[in-house]
Formats: structure tokens, C-alpha cells, sequence
């Protein structure tokens, strides 16, 4: 009797709400789904968590209570789940079984966070008291580490800071230690003098953060310096002047796993640009994002980048632009046993060259990066209607999970409709790259 043949790859569409990112669980895997909102509402995002215990189908929703935005999932070994809700001072913790299953949950405090450092002026410091910033409640992330916790947040004071944390009793945590990666400074904002929707998240960004853990237990926090006064007050805070040269770009603060600071690299963009993705790849760290190249008439001046941090963080990092068609930008990266790096993003749109306004025409992003270096070669897929972006690309059981949207939205498609601010996502299964 023959076997019975393979089922064929998933193809899971999640009509009406955005996957923007995805982790595999055992046999199944988790995804964070969002429902895409008007640029007055962006800062409270409206996320759930789609469970699969078995690969194929959604088991489970997870969705934050009234008042409260479900930001971030963790997946531990044991395929234990953590995740952080935020309010708009308060942050919530959870732990959950791997099908979903509430183990515990507990408030999230921080009693040293109002005496954090602020470099400026006072005048500009937020609520002390806020364990979020006013900017966006999308101001924190965890990571796994073991079956500890690591959260790095912005505070209300703007600080930045790290915890592991150890689960305890019901489901709670108990705090190792608190390490300062960032002290409290003023923070800009840019607006759009019209439009109904940010498709990249670019009003938010310099509040944001990134977060990664590796497997030997090294921990990388990164944050955006533009419309920031960060690189001037971290180089008063921890004394590294040449810090205070850089205009754009990053910083990326490496600790072991006791907290202990281990360093600050620069990523030197040159120009104006955000930072979406951060990954350990082997010894290295990689960051990216997209940067503004070059302001041209036609708005097609974005373009995506990728920084390697030199092993061991001594010296500024290496910044590849990744120019594949129009405009680009990188959302999402993994590395690949044989050193070559895959890429997620979104391709040829355009964005206004004096303005914010990005065009709904976008399509998705597939690139692998050559392990020796060199351009990024794109992998073609299959385009939806609309707005495409690839915003998650993960190992899973010997292939890889994409996540993403189509059908979405530019900055102007709702302004006459409102039905027009909609988003069609999808997991999709991809058995391999060239």
C-alpha cells in the first residue's frame, strides 16, 4: 500500500486582519494578527494571536481586554507562550500553555523607572510614573530566554531598559535584574497633513525598539536615533562622545545574559532613516530597516538597508542599501544555516518627496543576501491586490512560515471610504529558497 502523500503546503488567509509576525510552537506555530486603524488611532494597536497546534488551523484567538493592546508573543523551549499587553501608562504579562491556555497573568511594574536618568531639558520628560511612552503603547518587546523573560521598554521618562524575568508561581515572574540600555530624552514627532493611514509604521518609529535573544543567551536591544536627542544623551550618560556624532542611524546595546552591558554600536544610515528588524546571525548582529537614499521627484528615493554589526561590536556596523525596485524597505530578516540572510519586506512603492504619503501600489519582498555579501537576490512571489508587504519569514519544521498582508491600504485610500482601510494577511508555507 502506498503512503499516503504529503498534505500540500499551508495556505492560511486571515481575511480582514494583518499577520505581522509568526513563531513556530512544536507542530503548530503562533501568529500576532492585526486590524489596521486611522493614523489619529495607531498608537493603541489592535492586535489577537492566532494559535495552531497542529499546523493546519486556527485552535485559538488570544485578544487583550477592553482598554488593553496585546504588543508582543514570546515562545519559550518547553513551547510555553509569554505575552505583554499595554495600557496607555501600564504594561500586563501572561504566560500561556502552547495551545493557548491561560497559565497566569501579573502587572508589570517597575519601581526605579521614575528615578531613571533624563539628559535635556525636564520640561520635555513624560510621566515618570508611565511604564509607556505617550508616543505609541508599541514600545515594548520580549524575547525568550530559556523559559526566562527578557522585556526591553521605553518608559514614560523615554528611558530604555532590559529585565529577565523567571516564571513563577501561577504563572507569574520574578525579576533577576534591571538594566538602564538608554536614558530618557526628548522625542520629536512627525505628522501627515492628511491621510487616514502610516502603511509602515513611520510615525511611530522613533519611539519603537527592537529586541533579540540568541542561542547562547546574548542579548541585543536597538533603538532609532532620528527625531531623537538620543545620541547626544547617551554619549553625556555613559561618557562615549564619538556618540554624539551621529545624526542617523541606530544604536545597538549588546548585553549578557546577568544584564551586564557588553557595548553600543553605531549604525551610521547617513541619511534620515527607521530601523523594523533586528536578528543575531551567528556571531554578528544584523539590523534593518529602510533609509532615505535620495529625495527624488518621483518618490521613489527609499530604499531598504541592512547593517552587519562587527563581531564582538568593536567599530560602527556595515550598512547595505538594498535597492530592488522603486522603493523597499526590509520588516523582517532570517538567518540561514550556510550564512546567507532572507529578507521580508515590501517593493515598489513610491512615497511622496516632501511628505509621508506612501502610494497603495507595493508589492511583497523575498531577497537572500549571498553569505560572502553582495546584492540581494529577490525571490519572486505571487502578488495580491492593493498594498503587499511580507512582514514575518521564520523557520518551521525544515521550511519556512511567511506572513504578511495584501489588499491593503496606502496613506490616502480610505480618505473617501472608510471600507477601504482593510487588509487581507496570510501564512503561507515555503518549502525552500534557491
Amino acid at each position: 500500500m502506498e503512503p499516503a502523500p504529503p498534505p500540500p503546503p499551508l495556505a492560511l488567509s486571515t481575511p480582514g486582519v494583518a499577520v505581522i509576525k509568526a513563531r513556530a510552537v512544536a507542530n503548530g506555530w503562533v501568529a500576532l494578527a492585526e486590524t489596521l486603524r486611522r493614523v489619529e488611532n495607531r498608537t493603541s494597536p489592535d492586535r489577537r494571536l492566532l494559535v495552531s497546534t497542529d499546523g493546519r488551523n486556527v485552535s485559538t484567538v488570544v485578544a487583550a481586554p477592553e482598554g488593553w493592546s496585546l504588543i508582543d508573543v514570546a515562545v519559550h523551549p518547553s513551547g510555553q507562550l509569554s505575552l505583554v499587553l499595554a495600557s496607555d501608562k501600564a504594561l500586563r504579562l501572561q504566560r500561556r500553555t502552547g495551545a493557548g491556555a491561560l497559565l497566569g497573568e501579573t502587572a508589570f511594574t517597575d519601581a526605579q523607572a521614575p528615578g531613571d536618568p533624563f539628559v535635556g531639558d525636564p520640561r520635555t520628560a513624560g510621566d515618570p510614573q508611565s511604564l509607556v511612552p505617550r508616543g505609541s503603547r508599541d514600545a515594548v518587546r520580549i524575547a525568550p530566554l530559556g523559559e526566562d523573560l527578557v522585556i526591553a521598554l521605553r518608559t514614560g521618562l523615554n528611558a530604555v531598559v532590559a529585565h529577565r524575568l523567571t516564571p513563577a508561581a501561577g504563572g507569574t515572574y520574578a525579576r533577576q535584574w534591571r538594566t538602564l540600555v538608554e536614558p530618557g530624552v526628548h522625542i520629536g514627532s512627525r505628522g501627515i497633513t492628511s491621510g487616514t493611514f502610516d502603511p509602515f509604521g513611520s510615525l511611530d518609529n522613533p519611539w519603537k525598539l527592537q529586541l533579540d535573544v540568541d542561542v547562547q543567551q546574548r542579548i541585543a536591544v536597538a533603538v532609532n536615533v532620528d527625531l531623537t536627542e538620543l545620541a547626544e544623551g547617551h554619549a553625556l550618560h555613559f561618557a562615549e562622545p564619538a556618540v554624539a556624532l551621529l545624526g542617523y542611524g541606530a544604536l545597538a546595546t549588546r548585553l549578557d545574559a546577568q544584564g551586564r552591558r557588553q557595548g553600543t554600536t553605531v549604525v551610521d544610515t547617513v541619511q534620515r532613516s527607521e530601523i523594523h528588524a533586528m536578528r543575531w546571525a551567528g556571531e554578528r548582529l544584523l539590523v534593518a530597516g529602510r533609509v532615505l537614499s535620495e529625495r527624488r521627484a518621483d518618490g521613489h528615493g527609499w530604499d531598504g538597508f541592512v547593517a552587519r554589526l562587527p563581531q564582538g561590536g568593536a567599530g560602527p556596523a556595515s550598512v547595505q542599501v538594498i535597492d530592488v525596485d522603486r522603493g523597499d524597505i526590509v520588516l523582517d530578516l532570517a538567518p540561514m544555516d550556510d550564512g546567507r540572510i532572507q529578507l521580508a519586506g515590501a517593493t515598489g512603492y513610491w512615497q511622496n518627496p516632501a511628505g509621508g504619503s506612501i502610494s497603495e501600489e507595493a508589492q511583497p519582498l523575498l531577497a537572500v543576501l549571498p553569505a560572502g555579501g553582495g546584492a540581494a537576490q529577490r525571490i519572486p512571489l505571487a502578488a495580491g491586490a492593493r498594498h503587499n508587504q511580507l512582514r514575518s519569514v521564520v523557520a518551521w519544521q525544515g521550511r519556512w512560515l511567511l506572513g504578511g498582508l495584501e489588499n491593503g491600504p496606502g496613506t490616502h485610500s480610505a480618505d473617501a471610504d472608510p471600507a477601504r482601510l482593510v487588509a487581507d494577511g496570510y501564512l503561507r508555507e515555503r518549502a525552500g529558497t534557491p
